[in-house]
Parts: C-alpha cells; structure tokens; sequence
C-alpha cells in the first residue's frame, strides 16, 4: 500500500482544519437526520488522521477490545487510511452511514464533519489513527447521538490496535515526526486490541515530545438542519 504522506504534513498547516467528505457510501440523504461532529485533538505532540465515522443501530461497533484486530482496523490504525473501514462497515447489516474526513487535525485543532443517521435511536462509533506512532487510533464505540437540539460532548481514548509491534522506529510511523511506511503486514504485533500505553522513548521518538495521556480526543456530536 503507498501512504499518502501529505495527508499526516497537512495535520500541521491551519489553526482549524474544516474536514471535508472524501467518501459517503450511503445512497442518498432524503429523510435521514444529519450531525456535524467537531473533534479535537487533546494531545501536545500527536496528529490525528482523517477520522472514519460511521452511524448504526445500538449495540454494534467496528471493533472490540480485546478481539483480534481485523485488516481494516489495521490499515486504519497503522497508515491513518479509514476508507477500508468505512467501505466494510456500509456493506454491514446495522450500519447506516460512513465517512471518511479529507483532513487530519493538529494538536490543540479542531475538524468538523458531517454524517447522516436513520433514526434518533441510531448510534455512532468513530476512529483515527495518533499519526506519530506505530498503531495507536483514537475510538468512540457505539455512543449515543444527541437528542433534539442539544449536544452531546464524549472524550476519545487511544486505543493500541494490537496489529504492529510498539518498537517506536520511524521505519514503521507514518506521520511527520518520521515519515516512515505506515503498514507492516510481516508484523503481528500483540495480537488483540487493547488500552495504548503511550510513547516512552525506545525508538526514534522522543516521549517528551510525543507522549500523551488519555483522554486523546473531545468529539461534539450536534444535529443540524
């Protein structure tokens, strides 16, 4: 797979990244509600990747800790690319919309984007990739959308995919920090997802720089016309 490198350099241009919509598989938008979601990034040091978000009825989500992670969750976590994800996840009984943003978002940022939903009763789940490492991604699974006018604000751990090994080398890390190749499909890594635990300096990355602590993420979930 090429990784897209701009899109990691773009993480660092704007105070405000706008995130426009790069794919919807969902056939069109008649009768279904719509939510702008603003995410930002909660960390002194670390990208977030165009973020994947999908709708889908309660009690579903795209992964689960502890399970294996599957290749799209992969491809997500490891080269910052939601599109697989996304394409999976329209194609699943349950789900009813999925997009993938067109921008990343820096440290201290804010991005908007827009999904549409069936139902109030529906629920989303999001996840981007921490671009400065080896497969952590921020995640939201299966939270509820606001009800009415209100908003609902959530807070976004860092999850660690469990796909590549957490040797830090800037060989393995796509974003700016390194430049490196994002997928290494000869790497097992742990094996099952789990809480990430963080930079700690044993590679080409400095912790000082880099390291963070959870919550990675605010999301504000609104409905609007």
């Amino acid at each position: 797979m090429v990784i897209k490198k701009f899109l990691y350099a773009m993480c660092m241009m704007n105070a405000a990244f706008m995130l426009t919509i790069a794919n919807s598989w969902a056939s069109g938008n008649h009768g279904k509600i719509t939510y702008q979601i603003a995410i930002t990034n909660l960390t002194p040091g670390q990208p977030i990747t165009p973020p994947m978000a999908a709708t889908h009825h309660s009690g579903i989500s795209f992964f689960d800790a502890g399970d294996a992670p599957t290749p799209e969750l992969a491809a997500l976590a490891e080269a910052g690319d939601g599109t697989p994800m996304a394409a999976k996840l329209i194609n699943t009984p349950g789900y009813r919309d999925a997009q993938v943003g067109s921008s990343g978002i820096g440290p201290g940022e804010t991005g908007i984007m827009i999904i549409h939903a069936h139902s109030k009763k529906d629920h989303l789940s999001l996840g981007a990739m921490l671009g400065n490492t080896n497969d952590a991604f921020i995640a939201l699974r299966d939270v509820a959308l606001p009800k009415g006018n209100r908003s609902v604000t959530y807070f976004a751990n860092a999850y660690d995919a469990g796909s590549e090994t957490n040797d830090e080398s800037c060989s393995t890390i796509p974003g700016p920090a390194c430049g490196g190749a994002g997928p290494s499909p000869e790497d097992e890594g742990e094996g099952f997802v789990h809480i990430h635990n963080g930079i700690h300096g044993i590679g080409g990355l400095d912790a000082a720089l880099y390291d963070w602590r959870n919550p990675a993420a605010q999301v504000v979930i609104k409905r609007i016309p």
